[in-house]
């Protein structure tokens, strides 16, 4: 399934669109394609003399990228300092909650947080009159109408420790296969890829499309169970995944692709498995401003400045992942660690937030 066939699947689906939200919209033209407004004439004195944005990354190497490369230009452009904290997407939509009166500027959040948090009045759409190089986006990146700004698609597949799996799995079945007892681990349901690998799950139980099989949460679950009979292991932390498939204690590990390719790129025996039968797991992660969010203005800086070509195509030569800029297509090795785009598969968030509470109930009912 390409990401233009969701928009299909979710229109015949009417369990899917009580979700509310529009799983993904389409970007607004109104601003120039392709300028970048150098001198951000929007951005005020007040907004200046703020001082400080407050903002929430993602983790890792990915939130790496934008301290090494992105946030020195944005303080020299601004003059205004930079507050970065670093969670994962569960832990910043619970902020959003308990914060939602004092919240940060921006949070780096994926997918699976945006049509919930937009639901819930949590977050606010962005203003793409203010974000120029918005209109860059390809239309999958613009997620829920606005209300994110997706930057990366960090794509979760299955990874492997070369010097004990020779040749590249083929199809998620592997990890039931007899043969790799003891050798596989999964991630938690609380971690995004945990739902994905129940939709996978429920795949391979079913024989159904993805587009059809990822709302089988039952016969997912169920197959899932099997994994315990095949000794897996369940991993909580990038560390530990990351160490499991360096070292080959465990060497086949679903795992997020642009959190690991750097460090393929420096020698460890790592590879992914990028064509997979039943496809590979897309999470776009992007910047999502919460509603009270205090300096929004200098929040929009930010925005435009990740969307902005030159550090969009960091994101293929540095992580090697797909980058929402539409005019930056993924380079030769990107493409060998990512497999073919039209292989990836983007599940229907707007109904899998609404029922991730019973998921992760039927999840730990056998793994917790």
């Amino acid at each position: 399934m390409t990401r233009s066939d969701k928009g299909t699947q979710s229109a015949t689906r009417s369990d899917a669109a009580s979700a509310g939200t529009t799983r993904r919209g389409f970007l607004k033209t109104t601003a120039a394609a392709g300028a970048v407004a150098i001198a951000m004439p929007w951005v005020t004195t007040k907004a200046r003399a703020a001082g400080t944005l407050n903002i929430v990354l993602n983790q890792g190497l990915l939130a790496k990228l934008w301290i090494d490369e992105l946030n020195p230009k944005f303080e020299k452009l601004t003059g205004a300092s930079l507050n970065v904290q670093q969670s994962v997407t569960s832990n910043m939509l619970a902020m959003l909650k308990t914060q939602k009166d004092n919240p940060p500027d921006l949070m780096q959040f994926s997918e699976a947080g945006v049509f919930i948090a937009a639901e819930q009045g949590l977050l606010r759409q962005h203003n793409t009159a203010n974000i120029p190089n918005f209109a860059m986006l390809r239309p999958a990146f613009n997620m829920a109408d606005n209300y994110s700004a997706g930057c990366i698609d960090a794509m979760h597949t299955i990874h492997y420790n070369t010097q004990r799996v020779k040749e590249a799995p083929t199809s998620w079945a592997a990890l039931w296969d007899p043969a790799n007892k003891g050798l596989i681990a999964m991630p938690p349901v609380t971690w995004n890829n945990g739902v994905r690998m129940v939709t996978t799950a429920a795949q391979i139980a079913t024989g159904k499309p993805f587009k059809d099989a990822q709302y089988e949460i039952e016969a997912g679950i169920a197959k899932l169970a099997e994994l315990k009979d095949n000794g897996v292991t369940v991993y909580t932390g990038a560390p530990q995944a990351i160490q499991m498939m360096q070292s080959g204690q465990i060497p086949l590990v679903p795992f997020y692709g642009a959190f690991v390719n750097p460090l393929i790129a420096q020698g460890a025996p790592i590879a992914p498995a990028p064509n997979l039968a039943e496809g590979t797991h897309g999470e776009i992660v992007g910047l999502n401003m919460p509603v009270n969010a205090p300096n929004v203005e200098l929040a929009e800086v930010y925005v435009n400045l990740s969307l902005e070509k030159e550090f969009q195509a960091k994101i293929d030569s540095v992580l090697h992942a797909r980058c929402g800029h539409k005019e930056v297509e993924p380079s030769a090795r990107t493409l060998e660690l990512i497999g073919d785009p039209n292989n990836t598969l983007y599940a229907d968030w707007a109904f899998l937030s609404k029922n991730r509470p019973m998921i992760t109930e039927k999840w730990n009912e056998v793994f917790g």
